[in-house]
Parts: structure tokens; C-alpha cells; sequence
């Protein structure tokens, strides 16, 4: 089962059911239904296990620091950072977009195909019946401290539902360590499950693959994509190059080469570029930096699964991009002042939409428009489609950026030592047995399970006839 996952999960595998699902897409559009269904239906078995682990992550990191006796100032600190970090992703971001003028060239007969596009993908003009207040109230963003974190749960918002996890969690981890034995237990059980779970949905990673790229080719086309390329050009290569300073940054904290962290980060980039769901990649990111790199098990915990919810790096990254893209297509290149602004404006917008749910892509043509006054209206549609295409892209720099706070905030053991303890720790359990010793073991086994049934028949014959006299 390992050498086919790893087979199935090799970058070459899954970029060639990407390139393969695109061709069919645009081979046939009229699938895009059908591709649409299969999507959503990953979508809901890999989301059924990501948010019990995502909340069970956070829980035993809590508990995990707290017994290694971790500061709890520490995460402020790690908190302001991430913060910090957001900001110099999007100031770089737009800097390098407006470097490589994404957008800005095209002829006459690309802007008319980019307005066929949003003309045919334009949505229509939404009526309410309700009063002024009541709409506005509406599209108000949920508050993000739970009043009852079972239907938070429910609804599936992550913001909410974590943050009454982090005070769950603080609460039981000031507590004596023999109140809560048996609470750990059942959740590590539970733990343990969902992390089996969203492995086994992820062996059928090239499918899952296949699926999402034929959908979004489908429905948008291949001329679309072409008239995008300068976009795309510009966010992979932004993203490329928070990679490569992430792996730096790690190398330089552990004191090893960066083609050995890379090696231990190729399955979790993988599996968060080509899944549509961050948390998809989660167990993956836990095992690497923690079994792999030797980070403190319960800060990888923590920091992988709440950094990625609240310090959106990759939104704020993506943000800033599409705004240079967006200013560029309409013939005003940004200069200095508005490259700082729009850095500002994305880290500012990706903070404050948090509890938002659905796409942001409407919230952030709404800023650009008020503060920019570039007319976003019949861009939406292209803004929604690229929207979708990138969700791995920014989940992927979310979980780099976590990485490198944890690699800021947390002592690690040399690769080599890590490897080591996870091989001694994992050393599998051999029980020899002889012949004689087989067949004994399998005649009381037989005899058990014969006694079982035996004693299940006795029962049943026996309510049978009282039943009958």
C-alpha cells in the first residue's frame, strides 16, 4: 500500500492527470455537469474527516505544550510574526507582479475574448425583498467567538469552531493531568481515525486530480486559460519563490542541506497543491515537520493547523497579485504608492475576512473598487474562475508560512536524529510462533468463536420458546 501511494502521489503522476484532465475538458464541455457532481463529492468526503482532525490537532497541540512546559508568550510573539509575514508576502507579491507586468500587453482581440468571458459568465442582478437592513445584515460575516460551538460544528466554519477549540483546549490543559487521561484517550483514538481517514481519500489523489482539472477547463475553456497565462506565469512563480525561501529558511535552522528538507516536504507539497482542500494535507505537513525535521510535535500541531485558518499568507499573497493583474489589463500599471497600498490593502483584507465564508474574490474587487476606483464589475467572473484555479497554490504558501514560523519559534533535533527516533519508536512487533503453537492457537480461537455462537443460539432458542408457551 505505501509503495502505491507513492507512486500515486509522485509529482510527475499527478501533473500528468492534471494536464490529461484539462485535455479532456476542453475536449468536452458538455461533461462539465458531470465533473462538477464528481468534485463535490470529494469535497464532502475529504471535509467529514478534515474537521474533526483539524480540531483534534489543535486540542493535542494545546495539551502537548503544555506537558513539554512550552511558554505561552510564545505564541503571541509567533502570532505578531504571522502578521508581520503576511505583510511582507503581499508587498512582495505585488512587486514582483508589477515587475513581470502580468495582465498589461494584451491586443485588441485578447481584451475582446477576456469580455466575452465575462459576459458569458456574468451572473444575473441579485433582487431582494427585504428592506435595506435586512440585506445588509445578511452578507454580515458570522462572529468569530462561538456562542455554541455544536452549531458552529454544524455549519462548518473553522474560525469559530477553532477558537472555541483553543479555549476547550486551554481550559483542560491547566487541568491535572490525571482529570483528563481518559478524555485524551477516546479523542486520540478519534485522532488517530480521521488522520487513516483523509489518508485513504488521498490514495486516489491522480483522480482527484483528473476530476478538478477537467471541471474547471470545462467550464471555463481553454481560450480562458490562455488569456490568464500571464496571471498564472506570475502567481506560480511567486510561489515558487516563497518555497525556495521557506526551504532556505528551514535548512539554515537545522543546519542541513535544502535538498534534504525538500525531500522531506515533497509529499505534503504535493498533496496541498493538486487537493482543492488545505486540511487535505494536514497529517502529511504534521508528520514531515515533526517525525521528519524534528520540530516539537505539539507546535507543529498547534501552528499547522491554526495558522493556515487565521494568518492567510497565501489569500494575502494572492490578493496583491490579482490586484497589479487587474490594474494592468485596465492600462494603469501601479506605481510605488500604490504598490504599498495594495500590499497593505490585501494583508488588511485577507485578516478581515476570516469568518467570511464562500469566495473572496467578490470582497476584494468591492476594496480595490473603493480604494483604486477600478470598474471590477465585469471582471468578477474571471476574478471567481482564478479564484478556483489557485486554491492549492495559496493553501500551499498558508502551510509554508506556518512552517517557517514554526522553524522560527521551536528547537529541532537534526534530521538524522529525528529519523532515527521515529524508526526506533515505530519498530514494528514480531511474534514468532512454532507449529505446535499455531494449531493451538487456532483450535482455542475456533473453540471461542464456536462457544460465542453457541451461546447466541442458546439465547435465541431460548426467547423463542417463552415466547411461544
Amino acid at each position: 500500500m505505501k509503495l502505491l501511494r507513492d507512486i500515486l502521489h509522485q509529482p510527475a503522476t499527478l501533473l500528468g492527470a492534471v494536464m490529461l484532465g484539462a485535455w479532456v475538458g476542453m475536449l468536452w464541455p458538455q461533461g462539465a455537469p458531470l465533473f462538477a457532481a464528481l468534485s463535490t463529492i470529494y469535497l464532502s468526503l475529504i471535509q467529514v474527516a478534515a474537521l474533526p482532525f483539524l480540531v483534534l490537532a489543535v486540542y493535542f497541540g494545546l495539551q502537548r505544550m503544555a506537558a513539554a512546559g512550552e511558554q505561552w508568550r510564545r505564541l503571541g510573539v509567533l502570532a505578531l510574526l504571522g502578521l508581520l509575514l503576511m505583510l511582507l508576502c503581499a508587498l512582495g507579491g505585488a512587486v514582483l507582479a508589477s515587475l513581470g507586468a502580468a495582465g498589461a500587453g494584451l491586443d485588441a482581440g485578447q481584451e475582446a475574448s477576456l469580455g466575452r468571458l465575462a459576459m458569458r459568465a456574468e451572473a444575473p442582478p441579485v433582487v431582494s425583498l427585504h428592506a435595506e437592513e435586512a440585506a445588509a445584515g445578511a452578507v454580515a460575516a458570522p462572529p468569530l467567538v462561538p456562542r455554541n460551538l455544536y452549531a458552529v460544528m454544524a455549519f462548518g466554519s473553522a474560525p469559530s469552531v477553532l477558537i472555541g477549540v483553543l479555549l476547550f483546549g486551554a481550559a483542560v490543559a491547566v487541568q491535572r493531568p490525571e482529570a483528563s487521561n481518559q478524555l485524551s484517550s477516546i479523542l486520540e483514538a478519534v485522532y488517530r481515525g480521521m488522520e487513516l481517514a483523509i489518508r485513504s481519500v488521498n490514495i486516489g489523489l491522480p483522480l482527484t486530480a483528473f476530476i478538478l482539472a477537467a471541471a474547471a477547463t470545462s467550464s471555463a475553456g481553454g481560450e480562458s486559460i490562455g488569456l490568464l497565462t500571464g496571471f498564472l506565469l506570475t502567481w506560480y512563480g511567486s510561489v515558487l519563490l516563497c518555497c525556495a525561501l521557506v526551504v532556505g529558511l528551514l535548512a539554515w535552522r537545522l543546519k542541513t542541506h535544502p535538498w534534504q528538507v525538500l525531500t522531506a516536504l515533497r509529499e505534503p507539497v504535493t498533496v496541498c497543491l493538486f487537493a482543492p482542500v488545505g486540511a487535505a494535507a494536514l497529517p502529511e505537513f504534521i508528520e514531515a515537520l515533526s517525525v521528519r525535521l524534528g520540530f516539537s510535535r505539539g507546535v507543529v500541531e498547534l501552528m499547522a493547523s491554526i495558522c493556515p485558518v487565521f494568518i492567510k499568507t497565501g489569500e494575502a499573497l494572492f490578493f496583491a497579485v490579482l490586484a497589479v493583474f487587474v490594474a494592468n489589463v485596465y492600462g494603469q500599471p501601479p506605481g510605488a504608492a500604490d504598490i504599498l497600498l495594495i500590499g497593505f490593502l490585501a494583508a488588511w483584507t485577507a485578516l478581515w475576512a476570516i469568518g467570511v465564508p464562500g469566495v473572496k474574490a467578490v470582497l476584494w474587487a468591492g476594496v480595490l473598487q473603493a480604494s483604486l476606483g477600478l470598474p471590477l464589475d465585469a471582471m468578477l467572473p474571471v476574478l471567481l474562475m482564478l479564484e478556483v484555479l489557485c486554491e492549492g497554490a495559496r493553501n500551499l504558501v498558508s502551510y509554508l508560512a506556518a512552517a517557517a514560523l514554526i522553524a522560527l519559534g521551536s528547537e529541532a533535533a537534526l534530521p538524522q536524529q529525528a529519523v532515527a527516533a521515529s524508526a526506533a519508536a515505530t519498530a514494528p512487533l514480531l511474534l514468532v510462533l512454532g507449529r505446535r503453537q499455531a494449531w493451538l492457537g487456532a483450535g482455542l480461537l475456533a473453540a471461542a468463536l464456536l462457544s460465542v455462537f453457541g451461546a447466541g443460539l442458546g439465547a435465541g432458542l431460548r426467547k423463542m420458546l417463552m415466547l411461544t408457551y
